[in-house]
């Protein structure tokens, strides 16, 4: 697997980003009134080199239909971070599922398993 390091651009643009869409979220100006009642929140944007593709990482209780309604409204997306931060190209958005906390409740329950504990 090949590991990147990340230049301070790509950083700093990534947490503009972030903020930019959790405050998107967090005032609900969506064309979807589903996404409006769910709670969201982005956990990490990752922003390729070029700074021409944006992955947006979420978690919310809703887990099955929050991608498929958060990637239906990426161009309104796209439109506000145009608006806001002042970039030579706005990346393309995409939204993931954040699955990094059901990993770690995962094995923070096999670790209080009793027949685990016996072996530690």
């Amino acid at each position: 697997m090949k590991t990147t390091i990340k230049s301070q651009r790509q950083l700093r643009v990534g947490e503009q980003i972030k903020h930019l869409i959790s405050e998107v979220i967090m005032l609900g100006d969506f064309k979807s009134p589903e996404i409006r009642e769910i709670l969201i929140t982005v956990t990490e944007v990752n922003i390729s080199p070029d700074l021409k593709n944006a992955k947006v990482f979420v978690i919310s209780q809703n887990k099955r239909n929050i991608i498929k309604f958060l990637n239906k409204e990426r161009f309104f997306f796209k439109n506000q971070i145009a608006k806001k931060l002042t970039l030579k190209n706005v990346p393309k958005i995409t939204f993931y599922l954040d699955e990094t906390f059901d990993y770690a409740s995962n094995i923070e329950k096999l670790l209080k398993d009793s027949k685990v504990i016996k072996d530690l």
